[in-house]
């Protein structure tokens, strides 16, 4: 019992998470090809910048499949094998990149038309770890929650939910499964090599995994029973438990009549409550919420995560601590939809691509701040972004074929919302070191490759003053009046520069600021913290720190 009580405390929490990164590791599970042996697997490798190169290791190999790609780019990876075999395996697939990518893992019987889909968003290392909890799944309740009869022929191939523990690191790795059975605590210990992995049967008995180098964990089954003697796969990679949240939006998804919530937490008898009404949980551990038909606005005393389980269907949900700006969409099939989740009062500036939302359908989920919105994509693109310029919000995809229904969370790009678009590099501040004219200032931001900062609105003032060191020095912004008009205008580069001024919208003139015209046709910012980053109008020849600003790196606009 105290070793458990030790793993426990390991534990830690985090807040935020972003699905992109330069390394990933994953395979592809068993699927419906043991019934239809025309089956397919491959990766969507999408570049966020410009001048990517990427590498593809297969079965823990050396010699990679190289590729170079451009900002947006998106190249298909097929491979011709999966895991179907219990106990150790080479087969898994690591890719590599110089800059920033994501990863999107898509299995299905048949091409696009087929009988089973099933996409997986790809975690890069970065967000992998050491310690995971398993949901506690017993597939004949499972089954029974719903209705369905397990076939003599699913009990022994099929009888059970698999895990595979996959190894991120060129190192051994030390494996340690922790189980419940009858009431009492077990350890299991292995090793997997560098880059391998093991697929396990599971059961409502195993509680944790822990490892002493990352690891990636995939929750799957190749052929979850449906009514009607139907089956899909599933495949759910496990996020660590520092990515756990306690507030939840469970969307209504089209399509899905039949659904439960799978609760799991590192208190077992914990259960999350809908309305102030504790959930309370089946055989199987499942629980039921009302109006199926209807958003929900879900709560637990503290950290969970949270599944919604539907036959042949597991969708990982976003806690409201993770809520991020901006989502790239993978799309299979000509049935293109999205459920956005946004607050009601900025609901009208969620974006898809350059525009903002025409054709969502919303409503408002009672007692929250929230909307759900649910939302058609007609146009032939099999990828885009949906952002918000200044909330956060969460973003589902659901598609369907003629017998199986698939999607689960987009792939959150940058947290912090930006009128820029869907940031993949943040803007970035900098203060040059020696005093310069107003003029020499502009053109040494511009030979920097840099603008001369413009805080045009609150968010880039308050980003300006977070970024930059204190100092009872003072900076020039690209702020000046007009020798004409004695109009204010921004200038963010030099004369020769074809970009239009944007408008004086916003200003932090400190008290009795701007002076006379007289005094001063350039503006200057205080870099003393202190006095609140605030602007006066200065003579231009005088010498000051030059403030320059490089924009965002963004997927869209």
């Amino acid at each position: 019992m105290f070793a458990f009580l030790l793993i426990m405390s390991m534990f830690s929490q985090g807040l935020t998470i972003v699905s992109y990164g330069d390394s990933f590791i994953t395979a592809f599970p068993e699927n419906l090809g043991y019934f239809y042996p025309n089956t397919s697997r491959s990766l969507r490798v999408t570049a966020l910048l410009d001048g990517t190169s990427v590498n593809i290791f297969y079965n823990g190999g050396s010699t990679p499949t190289q590729t170079n790609m451009q900002k947006g780019q998106t190249v298909l990876v097929g491979f011709p094998t999966s895991v179907n075999q219990f106990d150790y395996s080479t087969q898994s697939i690591r890719i590599t990149s110089d800059k920033y990518i994501v990863v999107h893992s898509v299995s299905g019987t048949d091409g696009v038309n087929n009988k089973s889909v099933q996409t997986n968003v790809v975690q890069p290392d970065e967000n992998l770890d050491t310690h995971y909890l398993i949901p506690s799944l017993n597939y004949p309740n499972l089954l029974a929650t719903f209705g369905i009869s397990q076939p003599d022929i699913a009990s022994k191939r099929y009888g059970s939910i698999r895990l595979i523990i996959i190894n991120a690191e060129d190192t051994e790795n030390n494996i340690t499964l922790v189980k419940n059975i009858s009431g009492r605590i077990q350890i299991e210990s292995f090793t997997i090599p560098s880059f391998q992995l093991i697929q396990l049967q599971v059961n409502a008995s195993l509680m944790m995994v822990n490892s002493s180098s990352k690891t990636a964990l995939l929750l799957t089954h190749p052929c979850l029973e449906k009514p009607g003697c139907t089956c899909s796969m599933i495949v759910n990679q496990i996020l660590p438990v520092r990515f756990q949240g306690q507030n939840f939006v469970v969307p209504s998804f089209p399509g899905i009549t039949q659904r439960q919530l799978l609760t799991t937490s590192r208190d077992k008898a914990i259960s999350p409550s809908q309305n102030n009404i504790s959930l309370t949980a089946n055989l199987a551990g499942l629980q039921s919420i009302s109006d199926p038909d209807k958003s929900q606005y879900v709560t637990a005393s503290s950290n969970v995560s949270l599944r919604l389980i539907s036959p042949g269907l597991f969708i990982e949900l976003i806690p409201e601590n993770m809520f991020a700006a901006c989502y790239l969409l993978h799309f299979y099939t000509n049935n293109k939809q999205a459920i956005v989740i946004a607050k009601t009062d900025s609901k009208d500036e969620v974006h898809a691509g350059t525009e903002t939302l025409q054709n969502a359908v919303w409503t408002e989920i009672p007692d929250t701040e929230y909307s759900s919105g649910r939302i058609t994509l007609s146009d032939t693109s099999v990828m885009t972004v949906i952002w918000h310029p200044s909330s956060k919000i969460a973003v589902y995809i659901l598609e369907n074929t003629q017998e199986t229904i698939f999607g689960g969370p987009a792939i959150p790009i940058n947290l912090k919302p930006d009128k820029s678009g869907c940031v993949v590099i943040p803007g970035e501040f900098k203060v040059g070191e020696q005093p310069l004219k107003w003029a020499e200032a502009l053109h040494f931001c511009a030979n920097d490759q840099r603008e001369f900062a413009c805080p045009t609105d609150k968010a880039l003032q308050v980003d300006l003053a977070n970024s930059v060191d204190t100092t009872d020095a003072e900076g020039w912004i690209g702020l000046r009046r007009s020798l004409m008009t004695t109009e204010w205008s921004w200038k963010k580069q030099s004369s020769s520069s074809s970009s239009p001024s944007p408008p004086v919208t916003y200003v932090n003139w400190a008290d009795g600021q701007p002076q006379d015209k007289l005094k001063g046709f350039c503006a200057s910012l205080s870099l003393d913290g202190t006095d609140d980053f605030k602007w006066k109008s200065t003579k231009c020849c005088e010498k000051k720190l030059p403030i320059c600003y490089k924009p965002p790196t963004t997927i869209v606009p």
